[in-house]
């Protein structure tokens, strides 16, 4: 350990040197990025929280009958919600990558944070060298969404599930009054 602050300074400047933090991991971009992450999962939180409401308001409406059309319906306003999350996320860091003019065009910006978040990282078009760490925190960020929506998905089709057999269920038989 360093017993004084000109050592640490030394070291300080050594290990700078091995590992350039600053290099590696951009400041400029770890804001933007780190900024836009917690949006989108602001957002996806929202969506997340919509989706369950959903879901727990229609539950009567599935147990009213055991017809196979109304545990879909439901299903899928789960899965257009879900699309719907993801297309306004990965718009919302296009929005963000264009107006920081990191791309020229619309279409470029569209097609690297697509490309990004969903983690196949198969773009044409990269943001400026500096930026290059954007590409990993829009993964990053899908992954994160992605992996939250699995698991909202899986709660889903449990309870509609739940629901659709409460409905097909035989009603107890009522004592007469």
């Amino acid at each position: 350990m360093p017993t004084d602050m000109s050592q640490t300074s030394t070291l300080i400047q050594n290990v700078e040197q091995v590992l350039p933090i600053d290099e590696i991991f951009p400041t400029s971009a770890l804001a933007l990025g780190g900024a836009v992450l917690l949006g989108v999962v602001l957002l996806h939180g929202v969506v997340m929280r919509w989706v369950q409401t959903h879901v727990n308001a229609r539950d009567p409406f599935i147990r009213r009958s055991p017809q196979a059309w109304r545990s879909d319906l439901v299903m899928t306003s789960v899965i257009l919600a879900l699309l719907g999350a993801g297309l306004v996320e990965v718009t919302v860091w296009t929005a963000a990558l264009k107006y920081s003019n990191l791309f020229p065009t619309w279409v470029g910006a569209a097609a690297f944070c697509a490309s990004s978040y969903t983690t196949l990282g198969n773009a044409t078009r990269n943001p400026p060298p500096a930026w290059s760490m954007l590409g990993p925190i829009i993964a990053i960020s899908g992954l994160f969404t992605f992996g939250w929506s699995g698991s909202v998905l899986v709660e889903v089709v449990r309870r509609v599930s739940q629901a659709r057999d409460a409905a097909r269920a035989p009603k107890a038989a009522t004592p007469p009054g």
